[in-house]
């Protein structure tokens, strides 16, 4: 089983207008797979992982999880924002185990209390679990969404660039983190993220997805990632694959950027 996009159709408008976002999406991703959707801003990513998601109502076409159609949020996925959506009133733990009882009521409070714990302190923040987010900076707010997500055991993590507001050194931190909680303690098997960053997408996906501009917002082309897991910054960039997946992908983005132009 996996996660199929098929035929997905967004139009929203704009200036009195219809502006098409996405034109006939078609992804299939398997169980296990962490694929990267990268593009101009605009190009219908964000879209595209709310429809996913549940959030957004596509205009046609469908979106199927383990045989099932998906038509409204539910607890086989969890979502990610660039913005880290903590509740401001509630602790750092309190956070983390509100969202894992309501999404797993039948688990009961004591699993709720232990994949909380896990979680927190996976992304090292069990000291601060005490503290609200206001209380926290905004790399250490956005590891607990991250752990947040992660206890509610989705399906399908949706990411929406997660680590986009954060300094380089936090973000590459958190991005070595997501790759060792998907890859040793988590019950989640599929990853979908939304990124900018060329080098982030290599380094974290098994695919990497190229969304293309108007007039034409489509999936442009799907590059595979052919780098042996598990993985490191040193061990990626020094991978013979890198440079030309990286190349590959600049010279994607600089035609759609002059076609756009």
């Amino acid at each position: 089983m996996s996660l199929e996009i098929r035929g997905i159709r967004k139009s929203f408008l704009h200036h009195g207008k219809l502006q098409e976002v996405l034109r006939g999406i078609d992804l299939s991703v398997p169980h296990g797979e962490f694929v990267s959707l990268i593009g101009h801003s605009g190009c219908g990513k964000s879209t595209l992982l709310n429809v996913v998601a549940g959030l957004t109502a596509a205009d046609g076409g469908e979106v199927v999880l383990d045989g099932a159609r998906v038509t409204e949020p539910g607890p086989d996925r969890a979502m990610v924002f660039q913005s880290y959506s903590l509740l401001p009133r509630l602790s750092l733990i309190d956070n983390v185990r509100v969202a894992a009882r309501e999404a797993r009521r039948e688990r009961g409070a004591a699993w709720a209390d232990e994949v909380s714990e896990r979680y927190l302190v996976a992304v090292g923040l069990w000291e601060h679990k005490d503290k609200r987010p206001g209380q926290v900076s905004g790399g250490m707010a956005q590891r607990a969404a991250v752990a947040r997500a992660f206890a509610v055991g989705p399906k399908v993590l949706l990411l929406d660039e997660p680590f986009g507001a954060l300094d380089a050194l936090t973000r590459a931190r958190l991005q070595i983190q997501l790759i060792e909680l998907w890859g040793n303690e988590s019950d989640t098997e599929t990853v979908l993220m939304v990124t900018h960053g060329i080098d982030e997408a290599i380094l974290l996906a098994d695919r990497v997805v190229v969304m293309a501009n108007q007039p034409f917002p489509s999936v442009r082309e799907v590059i595979e990632v052919p780098i042996p897991r598990p993985r490191d910054r040193a061990s990626v960039l020094e991978h013979p694959a890198f440079t030309a997946i990286q190349q590959r992908l600049m010279a994607i983005l600089a035609e759609d950027r002059l076609a756009a132009a």
